[in-house]
């Protein structure tokens, strides 16, 4: 398999949301929450304002 590791690039933050979405551990025969659960406050610090600070790394892999 071909694939390359690489810094996030800034126009890809927005699929941040989508990865904190899959993140949550749903346990079997429990119904997933709506997607909806990640504007909660409680969530989005883990996504907004990504990257201002100096801390903040991304990585994305490539494959193909």
């Amino acid at each position: 398999m071909d694939y390359k590791i690489r810094k996030i690039q800034k126009q890809e933050y927005p699929l941040l949301d989508n990865f904190l979405y899959e993140a949550i551990f749903v346990p079997e025969g429990i119904e997933p929450p709506p997607k909806t659960i990640i504007t909660s406050p409680e969530l989005q610090v883990y996504v907004e304002r990504f990257g201002e600070s100096k801390d903040d790394w991304g990585l994305a892999a490539e494959v193909g």
